[in-house]
């Protein structure tokens, strides 16, 4: 355990010295002046103190002689104060103690200091306390206001099924292509609530995530040919491949879907006709640690290099007059780095102006030891989460 120095116990602070320039200071030393350690390291000790304190320094044997010098050392505020220095050689470390005493004149005047300075670090705790009492109200006020919209339209969607079911043999052309512009529109709304809901619940960490031990490969290539309909009637070519035949890793398999998903629908609705999307799986190592990489590249028009990380925000977009054009809300890439987020990994841009982008996504392999290994189908709500993220493309 480290000593405390006489001159700190007593109420003083100090300056400790090594070749003549600042190397630390005491605690004490912030609420004399109202530096901070940072803000004079590195100085001279004449930069600090008003007096003959040259000689002293350039001439070691006068520093037995400097007990008690007098001298004033200017605060942050440029105001002069009157302080009794002593200089202490610390012949082992090579190092001298300059040690500052301030006088009965300053005591006022040191004690209003450091009532400014604990006001301060006091407005700043409340300050912070009162901006995360203003994002939680702001997530709160998301999640309500997300959950009183998608009732009326879970509601609208379950009529519009029952009416194709139940009246499907008395419904005319026109009728049915009506039916369908309603669903269309209704996954689209479903799909930004479900995106605001799922970011609100990542920020106040009231998502949780369930982790089952699953085979990424097939559930990838599943998620891929799922949404192969909405890229041909685009005339877009859509691939995929794996280094790897299986990789069993724990994952929440509802959302690796919506992750997925938002990056293929993104793809997709940025590449032109004729173009191609492709996605990837490989696997590396970094010493003893196992890691999945999970590509999805387009062919669309590419993102400027500073506004690559703007895409990652939400409601972020790197061109907004293109963005009302395809429809996009700048929701789904904000919602795929927390989904990452929350699996450990991290997401990574590439994008050239007309080249297209390409979202490499690290997640860490982790198994549940505990956990069955789940095979076949990705899930049973892959459909209606495909249907609700290419809802732009449905006839």
């Amino acid at each position: 355990m480290m000593k405390q120095r006489p001159e700190e116990r007593e109420g003083g602070t100090s300056i400790t010295l090594r070749n003549g320039f600042v190397k630390d200071v005491s605690q004490s030393f912030t609420s004399l002046t109202g530096y901070m350690p940072e803000m004079v390291t590195g100085k001279t000790i004449e930069e600090l103190l008003v007096n003959d304190l040259k000689a002293t320094v350039e001439k070691p044997e006068l520093i037995k002689q400097s007990e008690n010098l007098h001298c004033f050392i200017f605060n942050r505020w440029m105001k002069p104060e009157e302080v009794d220095i002593s200089f202490t050689e610390c012949g082992a470390s090579g190092e001298t103690i300059v040690s500052i005493q301030a006088t009965d004149s300053y005591n006022d005047v040191e004690q209003s200091l450091r009532e400014k300075y604990e006001k301060l670090l006091e407005k700043e705790e409340a300050e912070k306390e009162a901006l995360k009492k203003a994002l939680k109200a702001k997530d709160d006020y998301f999640l309500f206001i997300a959950h009183e919209l998608k009732t009326p339209l879970a509601i609208i969607h379950s009529a519009v099924q029952a009416i194709e079911y139940l009246c499907k043999n008395e419904l005319s052309e026109k009728l049915r292509g009506f039916l369908q512009k309603i669903k269309q529109n209704t996954h689209k709304q479903l799909r930004l609530i479900n995106n605001i809901l799922d970011i609100s619940r990542l920020n106040a960490g009231g998502l949780k995530i369930n982790r089952q031990n699953i085979d990424i490969v097939s559930l990838a290539r599943e998620i891929t040919e799922s949404v192969k309909l909405y890229a041909q009637q685009k005339n877009i070519s859509l691939g995929f491949d794996s280094t790897m035949e299986n990789k069993i890793m724990a994952l929440d398999e509802d959302m690796f879907e919506r992750m997925l998903l938002n990056l293929l629908s993104n793809a997709i609705k940025f590449t032109p006709a004729g173009g191609q999307v492709h996605v990837s799986i490989s696997e590396t190592h970094s010493g003893q640690k196992e890691y999945v990489w999970i590509t999805v590249k387009d062919q669309g028009i590419g993102i400027p290099e500073d506004k690559q990380e703007l895409v990652f925000e939400c409601f972020g977009q790197a061109d907004y007059t293109l963005a009302r054009q395809t429809g996009g809300t700048g929701i789904g890439l904000s919602l795929v780095k927390k989904i990452v987020s929350a699996f450990g990994g991290e997401v990574f841009l590439e994008s050239r102006i007309g080249e297209g982008s390409t979202f490499k996504i690290q997640l860490p392999v982790y198994v549940e030891q505990e956990s069955k290994a789940c095979e076949g189908m990705a899930g049973r709500n892959l459909s209606q989460f495909v249907a609700m993220e290419f809802s732009d493309y449905l006839s």
